[in-house]
């Protein structure tokens, strides 16, 4: 908690050191305001799984929307922890680069963190099987532990790729230590996120259909699939494990390439998947994203 402290107590002396959003490039406002749309989703979630409410709305903006389908999840006190932690962080995201961006922060959109989720689970369902597949019971992440770290599982990847991918457009500016900083804690929100799902590659999810025998490493392959397949033609999203011959499996903690790098995802690439395949707008954000850099 003590370096946790400190390091955001550093990136908050970043936007005393701007003074104003003033002090920000065109493109630095637009980078960070596209950051600060994707932390409104993750702080949003994790506020609503750990508490039942989303971010104060004192971190809105003026005119920012209340999110649909936020819920308390069903939590054992150790994924409790890990919501409660994360969510602290994310929340703590937000009101970095709100403070850094001042006036200039864009508001809080619409976010859709209810039924997305169940539409993105039927869509990689479908592209497992060739088929299309509805889940039953439909997928929430606030049913359970587990589901809850299948929704993580979604967002986690997808913020550290776009930190990384979106690093060289802040130049040598004060800002990129701020986002490596950032890109850093998402990564280890997103490794924290893996293991615990590692350690139940194996477990049965809790649906009917379309297989009683359908298991968590099948699941999450499924959604990272989906994430490679709306992202564009590149193939870099990585599951949970990677099978080595027909009944020996390796764990994949971490999704590098074969120089040990995390791979980078483009403002484009990730809008794809915020929005399940829209253009403009859809999946996690019905209305889109705000600020300058608003599609795919």
């Amino acid at each position: 908690m003590a370096m946790r402290a400190a390091m955001f107590a550093g990136l908050l002396a970043l936007a005393a050191f701007a003074g104003s959003a003033s002090a920000l490039s065109a493109v630095e406002k637009a980078v960070l305001n596209f950051a600060l749309n994707l932390e409104y989703l993750e702080a949003n979630f994790y506020s609503c799984a750990a508490y039942g409410k989303p971010i104060a709305q004192a971190y809105w903006g003026a005119s920012g929307v209340r999110p649909l389908g936020c819920m308390k999840a069903k939590l054992s006190n150790t994924y409790f922890q890990l919501a409660d932690e994360i969510a602290q962080d994310e929340i703590a995201h937000v009101r970095t680069l709100r403070a850094v961006l001042g006036d200039d922060a864009v508001d809080q959109p619409l976010m859709d963190i209810g039924d997305a989720f169940a539409v993105a689970a039927n869509a990689a369902a479908s592209l497992a099987f060739n088929a299309s597949i509805t889940l039953e019971p439909a997928f929430s992440p606030y049913s359970g532990d587990l589901t809850f770290l299948h929704g993580a599982f979604i967002f986690e990847d997808v913020g550290a790729t776009a930190y990384a991918g979106a690093a060289y457009l802040l130049g040598n500016s004060s800002y990129l230590t701020a986002a490596a900083q950032i890109l850093a804690v998402e990564s280890y929100h997103a490794g924290a996120v893996r293991a615990l799902l590692i350690k139940q590659q194996n477990t049965v999810a809790p649906f009917k259909k379309p297989s009683n025998d359908l298991r968590v490493r099948t699941i999450i392959q499924a959604i990272s699939d989906l994430r490679d397949a709306v992202d564009g033609p590149s193939d870099d999203d990585q599951g949970i494990m990677v099978q080595e011959g027909r009944q020996r499996w390796r764990s994949n903690h971490v999704p590098a390439d074969s120089n040990g790098l995390i791979y980078t995802r483009d403002t484009s690439q990730v809008l794809k998947i915020v929005y399940l395949g829209g253009t403009t707008k859809g999946g996690f954000f019905p209305n889109g994203l705000n600020g300058a850099i608003t599609s795919a």
